[in-house]
């Protein structure tokens, strides 16, 4: 993990791991058939701090689905080199990626959700915080200007282009047009937990 955290997916490989370890190269094969296998067992170190209790009716879904959602993606950007090799080989860590989904479940089954609407609104939340991981890992940084150069830019469009935009990006100002990432993962939470429960409440 120290490997991965401090250099990347690529300076892993079963010969550093040996080197690391003291050991012959070939004598890692006798525990871990391949490099997956290493990356699997990461996964698992890692996923597995995401046991999360289940709180009964001591919260409501829409918090626990919440929780369940920042759990998630706090284990992903704590290692943020692994979650990159997750998000893009999800097979090789299937099984473990499968069990953290258990507390999204729990919560919308609790909301009284049909098993089709649970397993689209889980897939759903899911691709939603692995695009946003992504991005997260992208930048490295808490905040960014979604672009720095935006409101010159939209100062610049004919009269009458994209009037909509233009409104917004010079109601905001150019202060603004920062980007702050826990901010816009709550936004989103809360978009998406407001658009379950309406869906689930329209007859």
């Amino acid at each position: 993990m120290r490997i991965v955290d401090d250099e990347g997916i690529e300076a892993m490989t079963m010969r550093r791991l040996a080197s690391t370890l003291g050991v012959n190269p070939m004598s890692i094969y006798h525990h871990l058939p391949n490099k997956a296998a290493v990356f699997a067992g990461l996964a698992e170190l890692v996923f597995s701090q995401l046991d999360i209790a289940d709180a009964g009716d001591e919260l409501p879904w829409q918090e626990q689905l919440k929780n369940a959602a920042r759990a998630y993606r706090n284990a992903l950007r704590a290692h943020p080199n692994l979650a990159l090799q997750v998000l893009s080989d999800t097979s090789a860590v299937s099984e473990v990626v499968v069990a953290t989904v258990e507390p999204f479940y729990r919560a919308l089954e609790r909301a009284g959700l049909s098993p089709r609407q649970i397993f689209e609104a889980v897939n759903t939340l899911v691709d939603f915080i692995h695009g946003f991981m992504l991005g997260e890992a992208a930048v490295r940084a808490e905040t960014f200007d979604l672009a720095p150069d935006l409101l010159a830019r939209v100062n610049l469009l004919p009269p009458g282009k994209a009037p909509a935009l233009t409104r917004v990006v010079e109601a905001l100002g150019e202060d603004g047009l920062h980007y702050d990432f826990d901010t816009g993962f709550e936004t989103a939470l809360t978009l998406l937990t407001n658009g379950i429960t309406a869906t689930h409440s329209t007859p």
